[in-house]
């Protein structure tokens, strides 16, 4: 019984300390990449930004065509309704 109780202890040290070590290594390599993470971060933001004003342009050319668009109507409709008069 005793035995029982040392070699619980033995292995439940050990996971402690194992588990220990996986916390103090996932925090050094957390301080390691920090810079990496801003720079990252601020490549995403960039690139963000870059959608957005492409989509804005895209949206401002859209809108420039349909003024076209209505245009290129507006005389087709005058030329018909001249032709139908005459």
């Amino acid at each position: 019984m005793i035995e029982g109780i040392k070699l619980m202890f033995v292995g439940m040290t050990t996971v402690l300390l194992f588990l220990s070590f996986m916390i103090f290594l996932i925090q050094v390599v957390s301080r390691l990449t920090r810079g990496l993470l801003k720079k990252e971060l601020e490549t995403i933001e960039l690139e963000r930004q870059q959608r957005l004003l492409a989509k804005k342009e895209k949206n401002g050319k859209q809108l420039d065509d349909e003024d076209e668009i209505a245009v290129i109507t507006a005389a087709i409709a005058a030329f018909e309704a001249e032709k139908a008069a005459t």
